[in-house]
């Protein structure tokens, strides 16, 4: 395939090296290196969670020394397990190719020309960690503590997300008394409460507004107990709620449906979000998540790339070729725009 566009060659390389979440550093090594050579300033941010030995750390690149009004972001951790990358005349195959390195390849090659325009006060922001609990994110103020325009790389399908919901993701713990299964009277089964807590939970209709859609519950893993033959002495589960509409009209009635004997350990929660959607596109709302909510924090947030949610986290990842030429002429434009603009 000798012929591949940039961007195409581009992610092909960031694809090819491996980066689930906490060993990012391969990747972020690459990434900072070749734009150091290229004359981008980039600052690198050391975080934790990288195994003994390897690093882990945020990359900013800028343009220049002024200030970014316009940063370009995606993360750089993907989901495991790690899938070989393949290619045929149409398609990338293969662990972050849509989520999120061939949108990061053309993220990069967008800057690129926006640089060469002349434009800058544009970056390109490499994050880890929002596979998991967004540390990247939540800790990038550090190194960039305000721009006008923050656009957020998920796929979408190159469409513009109008809105996305927020999260709630907890475990939930019960802890019983132990006994023997043929006088189930003299304990107390942590699974039975579990699951009645649970099924309270599953069956309620939770609140939610039209622009996030409806407020939906995942138990994705349960576990507990001890054998079939004895009541259980403990229980747990990992829920995530996509919160669609604010926390404070939803948690209340999630803890009174659970009950008080189940004790809940939150892992990350965040507001369903808004997002600008430029004069002449239009938008739509997601139902996944991604770091927004924190980059906010920074700057006005667009959230657009290419590729779709569907295929990412999957065995069969993969992205178009010509999705990935697209979504950088997406960016340039909505660079463009944007950098014309100012901020609301």
């Amino acid at each position: 395939m000798e012929d591949a566009s940039e961007v195409v060659k581009l992610a092909r390389t960031l694809v090819e090296i491996p980066s689930e979440t906490g060993r990012e550093g391969r990747v972020a090594t690459e990434m900072a290196e070749q734009l150091e050579s290229r004359g981008w300033k980039v600052t690198r941010q050391p975080l934790p969670g990288a195994p003994a030995g390897e690093a882990r750390f945020n990359v900013l690149a800028t343009a220049s020394d002024r200030a970014p009004r316009l940063v370009l972001t995606t993360h750089l951790d993907t989901v495991p397990p790690a899938i070989e990358f393949r290619e045929d005349a149409e398609y990338l195959y293969g662990r972050g190719t849509c989520d999120a390195k061939g949108i990061l390849a053309s993220m990069w090659i967008a800057a690129e020309r926006l640089r060469e325009e002349g434009h800058k006060d544009v970056a390109l922001l490499g994050v880890v960690g929002e596979e998991t609990d967004s540390i990247g994110a939540k800790r990038v103020t550090e190194i960039l503590p305000k721009a006008d325009w923050i656009i957020d790389g998920e796929p979408t399908e190159l469409g513009l997300v109008s809105a996305a919901k927020g999260v709630y993701l907890f475990r939930a713990e019960v802890a019983g008394v132990a006994a023997h299964s043929a006088y189930p009277e003299r304990g107390e089964s942590a699974i039975h409460e579990l699951l009645r807590s649970l099924g309270r939970l599953l069956s309620e209709s939770l609140p939610s507004e039209d622009r996030f859609g409806p407020t939906t519950v995942n138990v994705g893993r349960i576990e507990g107990g001890v054998a079939a033959n004895v009541v259980a002495p403990h229980a747990a589960a990992e829920v995530i709620i996509r919160l669609g509409a604010p926390r404070a009209s939803i948690i209340p009635i999630v803890h009174e449906l659970l009950g008080p004997k189940v004790r809940i350990e939150v892992r990350s929660e965040s507001e369903p979000i808004s997002m600008h959607v430029p004069a002449g596109f239009s938008g739509s709302p997601v139902a996944f998540g991604s770091d927004v909510p924190y980059l906010a924090r920074i700057g006005t947030p667009l959230l657009v790339g290419p590729g779709s949610i569907f295929d990412a986290h999957t065995d069969g990842e993969k992205v178009k070729k010509a999705d990935l030429e697209a979504a950088v002429e997406l960016y340039v434009d909505l660079g463009r725009r944007l950098l014309g603009e100012e901020k609301e």
